[in-house]
């Protein structure tokens, strides 16, 4: 009982945030691996090895699912929570920097492309690894480094802000990405003619565009998400590998070398 009723703190948030993004890249550069033999980046930012999808999820599922023991619950709880989670983390980075990560339409009982039963059976198993055997050794992990009182603050609080810097120059960079990909290939996207202005008005700064077109070019972007897709307005999604020539999105391909 004394286990259900512990609250969770914000840095305990926090580190959960970090830890399972981290644990997430992991997992899904393994998943990569498996599915298409590439070693391939399957992360979220431009810097920091996080999938930020898992990260939310997962504080999504232990915040939801912390007083729930039962496996078959846990596993229905896992699989709804990781649904939403993963619809809203699509349809957040679709309208926000009009780019898909994913596309689930060709998979059985999808919802808009965002989230399917497949992914969402995933979700349900991953959340009883988390709650039965994960997380609570995280748990006493945590509550050992809280003994460190300051040192475990001015960890947490350099790694929340590289996060968050790390996220917010990703969103900045998806955003110009974008616009250069739309304007350069005349894509048929939503609000076309303003995506133009703005493409324009980044290039009409000359320090400022060569700053962006140097940090921020195709090829950074494509090796760092070689998965990307546009969907223009006819629902025609295009992936932004195939418009971008000479730029070898994989950073290795298993058995090359053989």
């Amino acid at each position: 009982m004394e286990e259900t009723r512990k609250k969770t703190d914000i840095w305990t948030v926090c580190i959960y945030l970090i830890l399972y993004s981290i644990a997430g890249f992991v997992i899904e550069t393994v998943f990569g691996i498996f599915t298409k033999g590439v070693v391939e980046s399957r992360k979220s930012f431009l810097y920091g090895p996080f999938c930020a999808i898992y990260g939310i999820g997962a504080i999504a599922m232990i915040l939801g699912l912390k007083n729930q023991k039962n496996p078959l619950k846990l596993f229905l709880g896992g699989a709804v929570i990781g649904a939403i989670v993963e619809y809203a983390m699509s349809f957040f980075c679709e309208k926000f920097f009009g780019v898909k990560w994913w596309d689930y339409s060709d998979f059985f009982l999808n919802i808009a492309g965002r989230t399917c039963l497949f992914f969402a059976v995933s979700w349900g198993f991953l959340a009883i690894v988390l709650m039965k055997w994960v997380n609570p050794q995280v748990d006493r992990w945590i509550e050992e480094l809280k003994q460190r009182k300051m040192m475990f603050k001015v960890a947490t609080v350099l790694l929340i802000a590289f996060f968050t810097v790390d996220a917010t120059l990703t969103g900045y960079a998806l955003k110009v990405f974008y616009y250069r990909i739309s304007t350069e290939n005349n894509l048929n996207v939503m609000d076309k003619k303003e995506i133009q202005k703005e493409y324009a008005k980044i290039q009409s700064g000359r320090n400022f565009a060569r700053f962006v077109n140097d940090y921020y070019n195709d090829e950074k972007m494509l090796k760092t998400y070689p998965n990307l897709m546009i969907e223009e307005q006819n629902e025609n999604t295009v992936y932004v590998e195939s418009l971008i020539d000479g730029v070898e999105s994989y950073y290795y391909r298993l058995g090359e070398a053989f």
